[in-house]
């Protein structure tokens, strides 16, 4: 008799505990939902800035309601969203060894056909969104560690001031814009493209050290 009694009690317990769990789980699921469709708008997006909530929760399935009480505000969504797609554009460049010039441009010029499009987008619309700049200041800083990692080999022989100017020649060499304009405005193929960075990254590094 006193066992029944102690489970008769134990089992709303058991029953919040349970619903608690699953309310949770709900909580997590749609947080991921959320930034998934978020992520996916940002990149089907000809303006970045033209992203609604109403788009984000259809692609969701959830309500914006829920969306402002996941992330507070669109400010907040689309923070955490610029935040997700940078870390995707981050991990999606293949690690190359630091010197081999050719698997390093090949790394570098895949991940531009899948996110150069976004990247440029990003770029123009640096000054209307807040939270671009500030992500966009840690990818060039990022950028400019990957370039001094891989070729740094090839230029220890020059001195540090040489070798900084060689590190933002290159970033000018490598950067997306020109992807942009050699891949889109200019019509260049993924081959002629290839075959202009590989021109200007090379001269770079074979420039006369005086």
């Amino acid at each position: 008799m006193k066992s029944t009694v102690i489970n008769r009690l134990a089992k709303p317990s058991a029953r919040r505990g349970y619903k608690q769990d699953a309310r949770a789980r709900q909580t997590e699921a749609n947080a991921k939902s959320i930034l998934d469709a978020a992520a996916k708008c940002l990149r089907n997006s000809k303006r970045l800035a033209a992203v609604t909530l109403d788009e984000i929760a259809a692609d969701a399935g959830v309500t914006v309601r829920t969306i402002l009480r996941q992330y507070g505000s669109k400010d907040g969504i689309m923070e955490a969203a610029f935040l997700e797609v940078g870390r995707q554009i981050e991990s999606a460049r293949r690690q190359t060894p630091a010197g081999d010039i050719d698997a390093a441009l090949a790394a570098l010029l895949a991940q531009y056909e899948v996110e150069g499009d976004l990247n440029a987008r990003v770029v123009a619309e640096e000054h209307e969104i807040p939270i671009l700049h500030r992500l966009l200041q840690y990818a060039r800083k990022s950028h400019r560690q990957w370039l001094t990692m891989v070729f740094g080999p090839a230029l220890a022989h020059l001195p540090a001031a040489q070798r900084q100017q060689r590190i933002t020649a290159l970033y000018a060499a490598t950067e997306v814009q020109l992807w942009k304009v050699l891949r889109r405005d200019l019509h260049q193929s993924a081959q002629q493209t290839a075959a202009i960075f590989h021109q200007l990254v090379r001269g770079v590094l074979s420039a006369d050290a005086s």
